[in-house]
């Protein structure tokens, strides 16, 4: 029996509530990853708090959400939510 994709699906997504440590801790960009397959989605209200706050947000795929976040690491508050499979 094969996996069913689309319940997979990682919906809501990315809430609120799952980046106000990064808020917390003084990030000034957060990144945010949406898997490996681009699946996770990233609910509205999500984007919405971060921009409210002035926080810089970068969205990709997993990969390249590594790559933003050590590019930036070394020089801003920078924090980050990876979601590694999907």
């Amino acid at each position: 029996m094969g996996l069913d994709r689309d319940r997979h699906r990682a919906l809501p997504g990315i809430q609120p509530a799952d980046v106000e440590e990064l808020l917390a801790r003084g990030a000034t960009v957060v990144v945010l990853s949406r898997g490996m397959r681009l699946r996770l989605e990233v609910d509205p209200r999500t984007l919405t708090l971060l921009r409210e706050r002035g926080v810089e947000v970068r969205v990709a795929e997993t990969t390249e959400a590594v790559r933003v976040y050590n590019e930036l690491a070394g020089t801003t508050a920078v924090g980050g939510l990876f979601h590694s499979t999907c």
